[in-house]
């Protein structure tokens, strides 16, 4: 059996991307790391969420903004985003076609851009950007490149993820990891992963490689650290 490719749009990516969440710290240490953010900011008018997902991002820091905007073209993601972010105004477009009227105090674009044309990286740079206040900070997540999860899709003939080189950015990283229990629910993890490789994988061979690699004496241990680059 091989492992497809994900489309970010379509339905198949709920089930993968739930399980993965539901395993990981990675979001909890993003909030977190948000949270911190935040309170440096010298107002909280607007935040938008670029790619908001089922919302969990946007509920957690929706108190702390006068207002709330949350992007998101997925139809099975959104339905859940409105119920975790009812005070939340959704935009149900791309980002490139987004338009939400002023600028933010806060844009955040966690973990989307590995679903885009690496050749239309620069314009949504250059669209978060410009919906960011002068004052205010645009932040992209994407995992590490020498996180577990990044050098497995590599492995697997998966690409590159770099900031284009015209971008300039300040970078924090701070370390999150995926546990399981199980093989099964490890290799369900790896298929979300390798969903961004361009050719299908071969089930087997991923069994042996987080056997191999990620194996622990309580089940599954890999890192999914993340890179939170600050856009200015």
């Amino acid at each position: 059996m091989d492992f497809p490719q994900l489309d970010a749009l379509s339905g198949q990516y709920e089930s993968p991307f739930a399980t993965f969440l539901a395993h990981t710290d990675q979001r909890r240490k993003a909030n977190r790391y948000l949270d911190d953010l935040t309170a440096r900011l010298p107002r909280r008018g607007t935040f938008i969420d670029a790619g908001a997902g089922t919302g969990d991002t946007v509920a957690h820091l929706a108190g702390k903004f006068d207002h709330t905007i949350a992007i998101e073209p997925n139809p099975a993601l959104r339905a859940h985003l409105a119920g975790n972010a009812p005070t939340a105004t959704i935009l149900d477009v791309p980002i490139l076609a987004a338009d939400p009227g002023h600028q933010a105090d806060l844009v955040y674009c966690g973990h989307v851009l590995y679903y885009i044309d690496p050749d239309l990286w620069q314009d949504h740079i250059d669209t978060l950007r410009s919906w960011t206040a002068p004052d205010g900070e645009c932040v992209i997540a994407l995992q590490n490149p020498n996180s577990d999860c990044m050098v497995m899709l590599r492995e697997f003939g998966g690409p590159h993820y770099p900031l284009p080189k015209a971008t300039k950015a300040d970078t924090t990283t701070i370390p999150a990891f995926i546990q399981t229990d199980d093989l099964t629910t490890a290799l369900d993890i790896a298929a979300f992963i390798l969903g961004l490789a361009p050719l299908p994988v071969t089930r087997d061979l991923v069994e042996d490689y987080l056997t191999h690699r990620f194996r622990s004496a309580n089940g599954y241990l890999f890192s999914c650290t993340q890179d939170f680059h600050h856009i200015r």
